[in-house]
């Protein structure tokens, strides 16, 4: 038989052993009902005795889960905000201004000087050359 020394283990309630593991009380009661949880019973119930390495490690496992479950949620958010903004311009695309093509500029020869004398049936203009 071995003596344990009281200094490293601590007994907890199964409703505190239950958060400990992040399971149900229930859970925690067939654990014990199976035989795969040893617990002392007392008049408030079960006490489960806990090596406090264990504990201070679960307690650590289970602040870590909390922050990370809180990371998670502002990371859904965001998305969530930037999903909007994608539908928002999806459905108000920026209306680009309609430019006119741009002439392509041509080379123009000097133009002759159109007299503006009535012309013959000829093709001739009525009038002196000046």
């Amino acid at each position: 038989m071995t003596v344990e020394n009281p200094k490293y283990y601590k007994d907890v309630s199964v409703k505190a052993y239950a958060k400990l593991i992040n399971k149900s009380d229930k859970t925690v009661y067939k654990m014990i009902k199976d035989g795969l949880l040893g617990a002392n019973k007392k008049a408030k119930g079960y006490e489960i005795r806990v090596d406090s390495f264990m504990l201070n490690r679960c307690e650590d496992i289970n602040k870590n889960m909390h922050n990370m479950k809180e990371l998670i949620e502002s990371f859904e958010l965001r998305l969530k905000e930037v999903e909007q903004k994608l539908e928002k311009k999806k459905k108000n695309p920026i209306q680009k201004k309609k430019m006119k093509p741009l002439l392509k500029t041509i080379k123009k020869s000097p133009m002759k000087k159109i007299s503006t004398k009535p012309i013959n049936k000829s093709g001739k203009s009525n009038g002196k050359k000046k």
